[in-house]
């Protein structure tokens, strides 16, 4: 028997450093916005984020046992899928009369770490892949 961990293993591993990631902005969205104006929007911008990083890390899932190409085509899908996730977000908090920028701040900061999770499990994919050391 190996100790070098397996596939499946870093996508648990990667996938639960996620889900934590996500409870943690939704309890301060929930917990630092004073009005409920603010709270809302931020909450629904940390939701957002979540569920579009359990999305991307799922595909990215699914493409790095295909080829790291196909890695790199569902970072650009992503991405898209990302923007457009941002830019219906924010029309449905504006035209509601609800704040941008808690919106802003809890997609964004949501997803800088989601970002930093999701490459670094391509990036251990990867190796495990190659033969390598995690």
């Amino acid at each position: 028997m190996t100790d070098k961990p397996r596939a499946g293993e870093t996508f648990l591993n990667h996938a639960m450093v996620a889900a934590g990631v996500a409870v943690v902005g939704v309890a301060l969205a929930a917990a630092l916005p004073q009005a409920p104006e603010h709270r809302w929007p931020a909450l629904w911008g940390t939701g957002l984020a979540a569920v579009t990083g359990a999305v991307s890390l799922g595909l990215k899932r699914r493409a790095v046992q295909r080829s790291l190409k196909a890695a790199l085509k569902v970072v650009g899908l992503v991405f898209a899928l990302r923007a457009v996730t941002v830019a219906a977000g924010l029309y449905a908090m504006v035209s509601r009369g609800m704040g941008a920028w808690g919106f802003v701040a809890g997609f964004f900061g949501v997803y800088f770490v989601l970002q930093w999770v999701e490459i670094s499990y391509v990036n251990a994919a990867a190796r495990i892949a190659a033969g390598g050391d995690e």
